[in-house]
């Protein structure tokens, strides 16, 4: 039986499994969707996204937070979605990655709302962060939807980021 993180009105999350690869292969596959991701506007490279799905599985392994895969309540695959830890600032992010003809139908918001209110359910911390390029509107305006408040801007890697992040009693 497969594992069930969460599920909100229209979408469910499960841990990535290894056979999953192509599925993360065909996201990233889409020069537009890893437009603000690095590499930036290119296709993410096979050996790069397998590192990053044995991570994803590793992670969930050891520590129950990770990225993961993000379906429709139906099963069909539209992306990525989960909480990592990150360094300076410090703290859990909440971080998204749709495919392109799931874009503009509020599934970014919707799950963004579901795993703030998964991970405060779940853990003892204080708030959660996310953060996206300064230039990634569409990004930035899925984070204030889903609650989360302008924090700061700083460069990360040599990007120009805009952070929100979200209380636990700011959670609705």
């Amino acid at each position: 039986m497969t594992e069930i993180i969460l599920t909100t009105e229209r979408l469910r999350v499960e841990p990535f499994q290894d056979t999953d690869l192509p599925l993360l292969l065909e996201l990233h596959s889409d020069p537009e969707v890893n437009r603000y991701l690095s590499p930036g506007l290119a296709p993410m490279g096979a050996e790069e996204v397998e590192r990053r799905l044995d991570t994803y599985i590793q992670l969930h392994r050891e520590k129950g937070l990770s990225k993961w895969k993000l379906l429709t309540r139906d099963g069909n695959f539209i992306g990525r979605a989960g909480l990592s830890w990150m360094n300076a600032p410090d703290g859990f992010e909440v971080g998204y990655s749709l495919k392109q003809d799931a874009w503009g139908r509020g599934y970014a918001t919707e799950i963004a709302k579901g795993l703030a209110n998964w991970f405060f359910e779940n853990t003892d911390n204080r708030f959660l962060i996310a953060f996206a390029h300064t230039r990634h509107l569409a990004s930035l305006n899925v984070m204030k939807k889903a609650g989360f408040t302008y924090w700061f801007d700083m460069e990360r890697d040599g990007v120009p980021c805009t952070f929100y992040r979200i209380e636990r009693h700011e959670v609705v």
